[in-house]
């Protein structure tokens, strides 16, 4: 079977039918003909005329549209054969999409294996079975796949400033964007968890500060000393969305509260207090205090020998994560800033930086930027 002639002569047709059916979603419309595709791909039968190839994708295709519209427990409200609402449907399906313009222009082997790693959710592992090749082999296809797409994508942008992800809960969010925008960065704002196609297609991301502890659990601790009211299925999702960029090498910045977590992510953990935990006498509340930085460290190029930060927490790192290094330190010995070392950009902040318009601030933002700017070339 080709299965880029089938892909070219069924996409637009199938996804504006799937578009139809789930009452204009294009995004999972988008998912549900890739893996009617993917089935095709495991299971039509070989010798089928293009006519009962049509039948068979468009009897998976309506399979799979009513196993989802049950999901979401609604039901079609239309005929799927109403051809009208369909052309309709595919005139929407058609509209400017600069991702999927990129994913087009790629070789079909490659849409291919990003599909079904990035859509789909297929691992390295289940990709190198159905490709009958080693998980290595299909890790390298994918990645090679992904760069492909990545740079195709980047020419097909109007705006050339790098586009940051800011995931915030519970902190104010706008001096973190002026922060971000002052650095020349694009910044998309979200208060939910990040899609892994939205991490995919952009190229940084910083986690903010919260009002509200990170709940202990996360490294096998019962809470014991907590400000507000600690959600561990929201801090359990916030530490996938830091996880996953990781594994896409994607700059990242974590403030406060994403400190700790790109610790915790690392296999690291946290004083819950402090004071009450004995790590020093010194309350770290609301104020300024000084940082030393660690010789060799990034954060003694960003600030120099040391510099006065804004910080506001009661919780800190105790034992340091893999591969991370404390780069920088309270005068009382608590550790205020992080980086990963094998990552290429990849730091903690104890205190908000976007806070300060100075030094401690500007340069911060700045090194994210170009880390993004570096990383996108």
């Amino acid at each position: 079977m080709d299965l880029e002639a089938l892909i070219h002569a069924h996409h637009d047709q199938l996804t504006a039918r799937l578009t139809f059916a789930l009452a204009g979603d294009r995004h999972a419309a988008e998912d549900l003909a890739q893996e009617a595709f993917t089935r095709a791909w495991r299971r039509l039968p070989e010798g089928l005329s293009p006519e009962r190839q049509r039948a068979w994708l468009k009897r998976t295709s309506d399979n799979l549209a009513v196993d989802e519209l049950r999901r979401r427990g609604r039901r079609p409200t239309v005929a799927l054969d109403d051809e009208a609402a369909i052309g309709r449907a595919a005139e929407q399906a058609a509209a400017p999409d600069a991702a999927r313009e990129a994913l087009g222009g790629l070789p079909a082997h490659q849409r291919f294996v990003l599909l079904l790693h990035f859509d789909a959710g297929f691992t390295h592992s289940e990709i190198a079975r159905l490709l009958d090749t080693t998980e290595e082999a299909a890790r390298k296809r994918v990645s090679r796949a992904r760069a492909a797409f990545l740079h195709a994508y980047r020419q097909t942008r109007e705006d050339a400033r790098p586009l940051v992800l800011l995931v915030s809960r519970d902190d104010p969010t706008p001096p973190y964007v002026r922060w971000l925008h002052d650095a020349g960065a694009r910044v998309r704002h979200l208060t939910s968890t990040p899609s892994q196609r939205e991490l995919s297609l952009s190229d940084g991301l910083v986690l903010t500060g919260a009002h509200t502890d990170l709940h202990a659990g996360l490294y096998g601790e019962v809470p014991r000393i907590t400000r507000g009211e600690p959600n561990l299925e929201r801090d359990r999702a916030d530490l996938a969305v830091l996880t996953a960029a990781l594994a896409l090498d994607l700059p990242v910045v974590g403030v406060c509260r994403g400190h700790q977590l790109l610790n915790i992510a690392s296999g690291g953990d946290l004083y819950q207090d402090v004071v009450g935990d004995g790590a020093t006498t010194v309350e770290h509340g609301t104020g300024a205090h000084p940082v030393r930085t660690h010789a060799g460290a990034a954060m003694r190029t960003l600030l120099g020998r040391s510099a006065n930060v804004e910080t506001e927490h009661h919780q800190a790192i105790r034992r340091l994560g893999r591969r991370v290094k404390a780069t920088a330190t309270s005068p009382d010995g608590v550790i205020e800033s992080i980086e990963r070392t094998d990552r290429r950009f990849a730091l903690g902040l104890q205190w908000h930086p976007e806070r300060d318009p100075g030094r401690s601030g500007d340069n911060i933002a700045a090194a994210l930027v170009q880390a993004a700017l570096d990383r996108a070339a």
